[in-house]
Formats: structure tokens, sequence, C-alpha cells
């Protein structure tokens, strides 16, 4: 894939080490005080688990993991900065953290964010029990409970009782000692994934920090509010940028308790084309909106690749009106899904790009690969600075971790290839999508129809000749971390490294540090998510009913595999080839023709969900950095960057601190994002 470069200098604030280029211009070696940011990190993450667990899982209001950036370690962070210039100014720069510790612990508080967050144990603890307690005769799921390991939860009514109703508490021993297995396993579980993550994004960075120079932009806006002294915070634009979504939000959220009071909630969703009618209704759904931040984020990325975001967005719609037309597709919104296993087969494009995104990286990176493999044999060599494992630890750790997940499966009885298959096109997906996270802004990385529970059945059909009873069992189950990727850690984990080695930190220690953050994430999410559920009650309207039916999605798909078995679906190969050849000749053309406006990583993310709420956003910050740089050139694009990260800033502080009102006050508010 050809790589996106940010069109534009360090920001005004910036000193070298920000933009494209930062890596190789990186300041000489700082010091960093690991005890600092772990001791102020690790209750911090304690506090963070139980922010998501009764916001988002319990009060519903605006959703602080599901962007790419954090909005609620975006908000923490804010507020670390602000108070560690006061310590600066009373105690002196020494008694203050720098920008290495405060990136630091701005890693740590994003891998939090992922254990606890959407998708990850945000889904986990009503996944394992909900088998056993919404069985009936109508979904007959008690006919595969023999099926599934003795590990996947509890079962005992009595113990899930008070999960399901409320009003008692997670720590009881027997209710303690009937968790106490299925935590340890899963914990044990996730801790391993997350180091094998670890380990691959240590493989890659290199590669793709000092050969192709990705911009990651994603981490502009971490690295300027962590500056000594805080610079950007001085910048007037960038409280101008911060006042605007400041007081639209806190409008619209006082409109939303008191109705009296003008509301004008630009970023709730309109369907531009819901008047239409036939055959204008072949569009499907055209959904507008604005978000400040990602406008922002856009502002950060190259004008190609943000050309091509509203562009294939468009192109797509414009497919399915053909298609409708055609009578190849059903008329209509489609909505949520947009009629992807409907001509012309968005979903099955999905799979094809996504998995072309890899093997264009991995391709492209042969030479750079056969050489890491060369340098992990070689003894004695002193690790620098700017890597976190040696290539001998990191090839090993990926291993030794992608064997250990396949043995947990295998262990508990699936078959030799599911495992293997499984994560095979899990790390594929990661891969794809940390790439595009460090090409792009991708703002919340929703990856609708994209996951290997979705693109192995397809590929091999469901029948007895393809997957066992128990290879579909052990296939559900790990469906349950493969949901939803806006809490991703492979992009969280890239960002975090390249954050900490542009501020000039010592990656060597790095590692561990997260696998300790982690570890504390697991405890302290489990136990933050047990005790809210058994003191409100999954089953009752006191908590959020999205995460509880999410978490029955891997045994509604179970009963569907086990109740209608179906053979390979030949379309969806063909969708797949279509995907991934697009996927390849994009990349071919940008590689081989200067100035090729179509980027493959906007066809990407068109043809799953991720682009699907934010493609205004982008249209919006094109006109903004495509008339700047035409009209004013590099100096007036620099100048007016503080604006735009304000707007981010004061998106995320924002709604993070109505998030912390709603929590606190237990009402359901207005939600900033995504809408």
């Amino acid at each position: 894939m050809a790589a996106a470069a940010v069109e534009a200098a360090a920001p005004p604030a910036a000193g070298k080490g920000t933009g494209a280029d930062g890596d190789a211009a990186a300041m000489a070696l700082r010091p960093v005080r690991w005890a600092y940011p772990i001791c102020v990190g690790l209750p911090l993450i304690v506090l963070n688990c139980g922010w998501i667990a009764h916001s988002e899982m319990k009060t519903g209001v605006t959703e602080i993991t599901i962007t790419t950036l954090f909005m609620g370690v975006t908000f923490v962070l804010f507020l670390v900065t602000l108070l560690n210039l006061a310590v600066r100014r009373l105690l002196g720069a020494r008694a203050a953290m720098n920008q290495p510790e405060l990136m630091v612990l701005f890693t740590m508080l994003s891998m939090s964010s992922v254990v606890a967050g959407i998708g990850n144990l945000g889904f986990f603890t009503p996944f394992l029990t909900n088998a056993f307690r919404y069985a009936s005769p109508g979904n007959r799921w008690e006919e595969f409970w023999h099926l599934l390991p003795a590990h996947i939860g509890p079962r005992d009514p009595a113990i899930l009782k008070g999960f399901y109703e409320g009003r008692s508490t997670f720590f009881q021993a027997d209710v303690v000692a009937a968790w106490a297995a299925p935590l340890l396993v899963w914990g044990a579980f996730f801790l391993v994934l997350i180091a094998t993550m670890l380990c691959l994004g240590s493989i890659v960075l290199r590669r793709w920090a000092d050969d192709e120079h990705l911009p990651f932009p994603v981490v502009t806006l971490p690295l300027e509010m962590t500056r000594e002294g805080a610079p950007l915070y001085r910048q007037r634009l960038l409280w101008t940028g911060f006042a605007v979504p400041c007081a639209l939000h806190s409008l619209n959220t006082l409109h939303g308790l008191y109705p009296s009071v003008p509301g004008f909630p630009v970023n709730t969703a309109r369907d531009l084309v819901d008047t239409l009618s036939a055959p204008w209704t072949g569009l499907g759904s055209v959904t507008y909106l604005l978000h400040f931040c990602g406008v922002g984020f856009g502002y950060l990325v190259n004008t190609d690749v943000l050309f091509s975001l509203w562009f294939f967005y468009l192109f797509k719609k414009s497919l399915n009106l053909f298609g409708t037309g055609m009578g190849w597709r059903d008329p209509g919104p489609n909505l949520y899904g947009d009629g992807s296993a409907q001509f012309p087969y968005w979903g099955f494009q999905a799979w094809g790009a996504w998995l072309a995104v890899s093997v264009a990286v991995l391709w492209a990176a042969r030479g750079y690969l056969r050489r890491y493999v060369q340098r992990a044999g070689e003894r004695g060599t002193r690790l620098p600075a700017d890597e976190p494992l040696r290539p001998s630890l990191a090839l090993g750790g990926f291993l030794l971790g992608f064997t250990t997940l396949c043995a947990f499966v295998w262990w508990s009885g699936a078959s030799l290839w599911l495992p293997v298959a499984f994560f095979a096109v899990y790390f594929l997906i990661m891969l794809a999508l940390s790439r595009l996270v460090a090409e792009t802004a991708v703002l919340s990385p929703l990856l609708a129809w994209v996951a290997p529970q979705t693109i192995l059945p397809a590929l091999a059909g469901t029948s007895a000749l393809a997957f066992s009873r128990v290879d579909l069992a052990h296939l559900a189950m790990l469906t349950s971390f493969n949901t939803d990727y806006r809490a991703a850690a492979m992009p969280q984990v890239m960002q975090g490294m390249v954050g900490l080695r542009r501020a000039g930190g010592d990656l060597r220690p790095l590692l561990a540090v997260l696998l300790l953050a982690t570890g504390v994430a697991i405890v302290s999410a489990f136990l933050w998510d047990l005790q809210m559920y058994y003191t409100h009650g999954a089953a009752t309207a006191n908590v959020n009913a999205y995460r509880i039916n999410m978490g029955k999605v891997p045994w509604n798909n179970l009963n569907g595999w086990l109740g209608t078995p179906r053979p390979a679906d030949p379309v969806a190969m063909a969708g797949m080839g279509v995907g991934a050849g697009v996927t390849f000749v994009l990349s071919y053309l940008r590689t081989r023709f200067v100035g090729f406006p179509l980027s493959p990583a906007a066809y990407v993310l068109n043809v799953s969900w991720a682009n699907e709420l934010f493609w205004g956003d982008m249209f919006v910050a094109w006109v903004f950095k495509f008339t700047f740089l035409r009209y004013g050139g590099i100096r007036l694009y620099t100048a007016a960057l503080p604006f735009f990260l304000g707007l981010i800033l004061g998106d995320f502080v924002t709604g993070s601190a109505w998030s912390i009102v709603g929590t606190v006050l237990r009402l359901e508010i207005f939600r900033t994002f995504p809408n």
C-alpha cells in the first residue's frame, strides 16, 4: 500500500519529531523515570475501567472507547497535563513529568481502554452467561450446551440470578468461587492475545516508522499536549477551535434535559435521501452529520486520501443505485449493513480488501522481514533505544503467543486446523487495521462484516464436511472479542510506540510496562463489570441493553450454523476476489503513477462500515485543507493547525465531561459521538 504523507511541517507549538519524518529527526534520547508514570497510571487505570463500566455499560451516555484516539483517555491526559503544568510551576521542572513519561502514561491508559472497552471485556461477561440464561424451547440453545467447554462461564442458575436480576453483590464467597476459574482462564487468554500483538507491533515498527515514514496522524494531538510547558495550550486558535464543540455539545445536552433550551445537533445523523421516491431509494441510506473531531483528524491526512474517502463513499452509493435499477438488489434504505450481501456485495468485497491490505504490506516488507530474521540470529548486539524488543524476542514471542492461543482452543476440544485459520485471519485483520490507522485518521473503525467468524464459514461452509459441531461451538466462543474492533489493541500499541519514539523516550522497557497495565486493567475491568451487573442487573432496564444483546450474537450465530448447515459460498469467494483485486490495482497505480488521486486505504474503509458516518467530515476537512494549501501554502496550513487540534480536543473533553455528569447523575443525556 502506498503510504500517505502528512502535507505539513510540525505544528506551531511543536519541536522536531511530530511530522511524518519525526522519527528520522528524533531528538536525543531523554530519560524516563518509569516509576513515575507507573505509580500515576495504575490507579488511573482502575478508575478508567470503572468509568467505562458505569458510563458505556450502564448509563449509555457518550461512548468513550470507540474512537481510534480514545476520547476518555484524551480527557484524562488533558487533566493530567494541566496538573503537570501546575506542578512544574510550583515545584520545578524536575518534579513534573516530562514528555516521554506522559506518553508512557497515555499508552498505559490506552491499553486499559482497549481491555475494558467496546468489543472486548465490554461485551464479555454477558457473553459468558447468555447461552445459559436465555436458552428457551424457541431458540433451542440447550442443545449445544454440551459442546461448550467447562470454562465458558458459570451455569448455575443460583449464581446467575444476581447477575441478571441485580440487587446483589459479586463479592460473595460462592459467587466469586463460581466465577474464579472462567475469569482466570479468560484473563490469561486476553493477556496472551495482547502480548502477541505487542510482539507483532515491535516487528513492523521500524519498517513503518523509519523505512516508509508513515505519518501516524492520530498521535499528533497527544504529542502536542505533552510537550514540556504545553506550548500548544498558549495558542489562541486552539481555544477558538475548542470552544466550537464545547458550546454546541453543551447546548444540545441542555436541550435534551430542558427542551425549552434551543438545540443545534449538527452531529446527529440525517438521511439526505429519505424523502426521495423510486428509483432514488436504491442509493440506500446517505447519512450526513458533522463531527468536529472528524474534521480535525481529517485535516491531518493527505489531501488525496481525504478526496478518496468521500469519493468512494459516493461511488459506493452510485453502484447501489445502479444495482437496484438493474434488479440486482432490493430497493430501500438498507441502513446498517447497506445490503452488504447483495450486489455489489460490499461485505464480501470488504473481506478481500482488508486481507489484501495485509498481504500487500507483508509482500512490500519481505526484504525488511528477511533482514529482521537475520538480526534475530545475531548475538551480542545491543538493543537500540528506539526498539521495544530484540528481534529474537519479538519473533519468538509472536510465534509462542500464536501457538499458545491455538493451544487454548485445542485444549478446549477443537480441531487442529480451526484456531490456526482463525487466528491467522484475525492477525491479518489487525495488521491491516493498524496500517490504515498509521496512514489515515480512521476515526472509529467499526469493521462491519469483517471478522474471522464471518469469513471462514462462508469460505468453507458450515456443513459437517467443513466444521464439526464442536468446531462450530468453538468458532462461536471465539466470536466474543471479534464483534467490534473499535477498541482493537494493535493500533493502540503502534500509536503508543511511535508516540514515545517521537518524544525521544527509551522504548526498551515499554512492552513490560504495557503488559503490567494490561494485567491490572483485566482484573479491574472484570471486577467493575461483574459488580456493576450484580448490583444493577443485566436483565433489567438499569443497564445498557446493547452490551447484553451483543453478548447473544455468538450464540445466535451458533444456533444458525447448527440448524441450517450451508455449503461454501461461491458468491462470497468471487466478491472477495473483486475486493482484493481492486485493492491491489489501486496500490499499484498509486505506486506507479505519481499524483494518482485514488487511495486504496479509502476504498478499504468504505467497503466496511468504518467511513459510513464520517465521509462528510472528510469532505469538510478536504475543502479546508485543499483551499489552504492551494492559496496559502504550507505556511497557512501550519498556522491554522492549532484550530483543528482544538476541534478534536474540545469535542473529546466536552463529550467526556458530560459522560461523567450522566454517569454520576444516572442520566441518559445527549450523545456527542457518534450519533
